[in-house]
């Protein structure tokens, strides 16, 4: 192997690597939905403008200045692929994140490769680092993924002969506790749990939402469910004070190992928006759950 194509082929990796580390903490930050493939296509288009332009540069044929100028052009399609259809402003705000951290991380990188001599893979270290600190110390990023990655677990909850499954985030956070019988409280989206619910608490729900909590009562009381109602005071999920609507659930499932973990001791508080941003959990289990689960 010719040292030419050896660099080539170093940089093509190396430039994959970095251009998927900017878009993922782009998507991160700005909380945009997207997807593992979808940020390696977007990363490996741009990382296959690179290889052709380094192979340009090294051959003769193009010099460096308009190398980088197509390179940097290369970020919006690279963008687009790796966040889908959003609006026009929102797009531009998303290319001027990916260019900031690009510029970060090779900041960082052209520093460890003054001191380290030069060294790529050094180089290449110090980047990432440099795109990891910035993302932490700005927005918590890292320290949020890593959480995640670590607490999340799948459950099932059961509502007599119905149930719904989904991935849970174990919020160690979570102290929400039922006031009356003081059983520790799951965070659901309703979107989660829309499909199994009565009729009268679908429609106790849009009144809630609605800030006519008359009707709400009035459906709930009609409800075969009624008998599971809960009103839990919080001081979190985007507000000072307010109540969440709840429902005693009859089986909490956490899916770990064969048979699972099984709790009978919990209350199901629904929330209308979306727990993740990403989509990547949809209830926040409180710990105390696992601790007393069999």
């Amino acid at each position: 192997m010719t040292p030419i194509l050896s660099n080539i082929m170093t940089s093509g990796v190396l430039s994959l690597g970095m251009h998927y580390l900017v878009l993922w903490a782009t998507s991160g930050i700005l909380g945009l939905t997207t997807r593992s493939n979808r940020l390696l296509l977007g990363a490996a288009t741009a990382s296959a403008v690179d290889v052709a332009l380094l192979a340009l540069i090294l051959t003769g044929r193009i010099s460096i200045p308009p190398a980088a100028l197509m390179a940097l052009i290369t970020i919006i399609p690279a963008a687009k692929l790796s966040f889908g259809r959003m609006s026009p402003g929102r797009f531009c705000v998303s290319c001027a994140y990916v260019y900031v951290i690009s510029i970060i991380g090779g900041g960082g990188g052209m520093a460890v490769a003054y001191i380290t001599g030069g060294q790529p893979i050094p180089a290449f270290i110090g980047a990432i680092g440099s795109i990891l600190v910035v993302a932490e110390l700005g927005w918590g990023l890292v320290h949020r993924r890593i959480r995640e990655w670590l607490f999340f677990v799948p459950i099932e909850i059961w509502f007599g002969d119905k149930h719904i499954s989904v991935n849970a985030l174990i919020d160690t956070g979570n102290r929400l506790r039922d006031p009356i019988t003081g059983a520790p409280v799951i965070i659901l989206e309703y979107t989660a749990i829309a499909s199994i619910l009565p009729e009268a608490v679908r429609r106790a729900f849009m009144a809630f939402d609605s800030g006519d909590l008359g009707s709400t009562s009035e459906f709930i009381l009609s409800s075969v469910w009624s008998s599971r109602f809960r009103l839990i005071p919080f001081s979190s999920l985007g507000r000072e004070k307010g109540m969440l609507v709840g429902f005693r659930a009859d089986m909490i499932k956490v899916l770990e190992g064969r048979q699972g973990l099984i709790s009978r001791n919990a209350v199901v508080g629904i929330h209308t928006r979306a727990l993740s941003p990403e989509g990547g959990f949809e209830a926040l289990l409180h710990p105390e759950i696992l601790e007393s689960a069999s």
